[in-house]
């Protein structure tokens, strides 16, 4: 079996790699979990872990009994240290981990990730088949953050034999192994991994990860049988030429649920923008509809924060939608005559087109846009530095809960919070939505910060982000999920 990339991964080594090449490569081909999401929308459930876990002292204490039948590439089976090992380098600031936050809940993993102390005093091993987990407070998350490739075990004995080599060919547990990484060539190769842990699988011998394809060759190979997956799905460019035709549609396209959704940031250095009513009037302004028919089928029209899909949650937010004499009304209120913003954006599609349509919607509202494009990594790096008046953003959700979008970007300590917003009743709301004791008390808590994100306009809401994977027609089972990517265990060609 064969995918297509556009680019080479950032890396394989699960505690660096977030990319959607090395995400899919981290998820679903070198490592198993201790939890998965459950078929296309369920929970976690037992993955390399035997069974849920134990939960108690209120919540803050999680028991997890491992599979005894997990082994490492390298045959050594798996055990509870393990995990302890590779939580503690985790925290290791000379790692520099993206995903080191996501443990902080843990006893002590803070202060090792501070160089405070050396062990994590939350973690136990009472046996090599069990493993204690001790939380500073209750999180309702956790389970799910179980699931994420950053949190599987990995042989220390291979980190340090590999040293650097193993962000490109590490030692995992998964349904597949490593073999070769041809940078040069531009191709990995995966075996299967004969001692995995769920018996019969995966069914396919062989997985080829090909990257410096662009979409429009990356098209053709699919439809001239050279490639059998395209690992991004369909971009708007490419969703365009195959949703037009019924027959590409039915053969090629697969439409999978994820969680996720579009928005434009607004830069609060900019006077206007520190008022609400400036920030409404742009939501008002916007016509999703025009705009989101522009991404072929990628994203629908959404004027609320939080993706449309979420589990046990409780919408009580009133999305936005077009009224452009509300617009004006509200800035005419605010003292806005002709407001002037710049917009930036990169390459990456829909964003260009995306950009030009939004600048005629604002101009008829007495809004002047001008666009600013650049390359993907120089628009990446400005936004980070807080540049620009405008610019899109986008999330898919992970952790099956709006708290992930809401602590990661809107909170006022917000890792991509690069445009200053703050409001304290959405840092408190958020803050106790993850100390619930339930999924269900949780989502109560954030429908009041999707509330309170869309009242104060936090950004202009557009979209609700879907997923198109193209396949071949001759790959049987195709299954995906938009946390992970394709379940290459389960798959064959024929």
């Amino acid at each position: 079996m064969i995918t297509a990339w556009a680019e080479e991964a950032q890396s394989y080594d699960p505690a660096i790699g977030w990319d959607l090449h090395s995400w899919e490569a981290i998820s679903t081909v070198l490592y198993s979990p201790l939890y998965a999401f459950d078929g296309q929308s369920g929970g976690p459930a037992p993955n390399a872990a035997a069974a849920m876990p134990t939960v108690t002292e209120r919540g803050t204490v999680y028991r997890i009994p491992l599979r005894r039948n997990v082994r490492f590439h390298n045959g050594r089976h798996v055990t509870a240290q393990d995990y302890i090992d590779s939580w503690t380098r985790l925290m290791d600031p000379e790692l520099a981990s993206w995903a080191s936050s996501y443990l902080f809940g843990i006893e002590g993993a803070e202060d090792v990730y501070k160089k405070k102390a050396k062990n994590i005093r939350g973690l136990e091993a009472p046996d090599p088949h069990t493993l204690v987990i001790r939380l500073k407070e209750p999180d309702v998350l956790l389970t799910a953050v179980l699931c994420q490739p950053y949190t599987v075990a990995l042989p220390g004995e291979e980190i340090r034999r590999l040293g650097s080599a193993f962000r490109r060919t590490p030692v995992g547990n998964g349904p597949m192994r490593i073999v070769s990484y041809d940078a040069t060539a531009q191709r990995a190769v995966f075996k299967r991994f004969d001692d995995y842990f769920w018996r019969g699988t995966p069914l396919i011998d062989t997985l080829e990860f090909r990257w410096g394809i662009d979409y429009p060759l990356q098209s053709l190979q699919l439809l001239g049988g050279r490639v059998d997956v395209l690992g991004e799905g369909l971009v708007a460019s490419q969703a365009a030429r195959f949703n037009a035709d019924a027959d590409l549609r039915e053969r090629f396209v697969k439409p999978v649920p994820i969680r996720g959704t579009q928005w434009i940031s607004m830069n609060l250095k900019r006077k206007e923008l520190r008022d609400r009513r400036v920030r409404q009037a742009l939501n008002w302004a916007i016509d999703r509809e025009q705009l989101m028919r522009l991404t072929f089928g990628l994203s629908d029209p959404w004027g609320c924060p939080f993706p449309k899909r979420l589990d046990q949650y409780r919408r009580t937010a009133r999305p936005y939608t077009y009224d452009p004499d509300r617009a004006r009304a509200l800035l005419k209120q605010a003292g806005v005559g002709r407001l002037r913003l710049r917009f930036l954006h990169g390459s990456q599609d829909p964003w260009p087109l995306l950009a030009q349509v939004l600048q005629q919607q604002l101009a008829a509202v007495d809004v002047d846009i001008t666009l600013d494009g650049m390359g993907q990594s120089a628009f990446d790096l400005a936004t980070s530095k807080g540049e620009g008046d405008l610019y899109g953003s986008r999330l898919y959700i992970g952790l099956n809960s709006a708290y992930e979008l809401a602590s990661s970007n809107f909170t006022s300590t917000a890792t991509y919070n690069y445009v200053g917003y703050k409001n304290a009743r959405v840092d408190q709301l958020t803050a106790k939505a993850r100390k619930a004791s339930a999924l269900e008390a949780s989502n109560s808590l954030l429908a009041e910060v999707e509330e309170e994100l869309v009242h104060d306009a936090a950004a202009i809401f557009v979209g609700n982000m879907n997923f198109l994977a193209a396949r071949s027609p001759h790959l049987h089972n195709y299954q995906a999920r938009g946390e992970t990517g394709s379940y290459y265990d389960r798959m064959w060609l024929k």
